[in-house]
């Protein structure tokens, strides 16, 4: 069986090298509170390395691609749908995580965001 948390590695290695590191954030809600009638958030920020990519014409003929959408390849991590992440003083939204996973270790990410 092939050892791909050696491949994972290299991956996060090119990725820093090559890359750039941004900073996610996470909001999580938290218990709801039947006296204020509110529900407390929690927020929690992460770096992690990431090439960012345009799409091409031909993948934004999809229906899912829109014109102001970007492609993170990131480094392995349990990102979610709904992470935000500043780049370049603007805040994308992550619309779809897609794990280049062959075996049970995460090497990398592709993160579709938009603005």
């Amino acid at each position: 069986m092939y050892n791909y948390s050696l491949l994972a590695g290299n991956a996060t290695a090119l990725l820093t090298k090559f890359g750039k590191q941004y900073t996610f954030t996470r909001t999580t809600n938290g218990a709801y509170s039947p006296s204020t009638g509110t529900t407390t958030q929690t927020t929690a920020t992460f770096d992690k390395y990431a090439c960012v990519f345009e799409y091409t014409a031909n993948e934004r003929s999809a229906e899912s691609i829109e014109q102001n959408d970007r492609r993170l390849l990131a480094e392995g991590h349990a990102y979610a749908v709904g992470d935000t992440v500043s780049i370049a003083s603007e805040t994308f939204r992550v619309i779809s995580v897609s794990e280049i996973k062959p075996s049970d270790v995460v090497v990398a990410c592709n993160l579709q965001i938009r603005k």
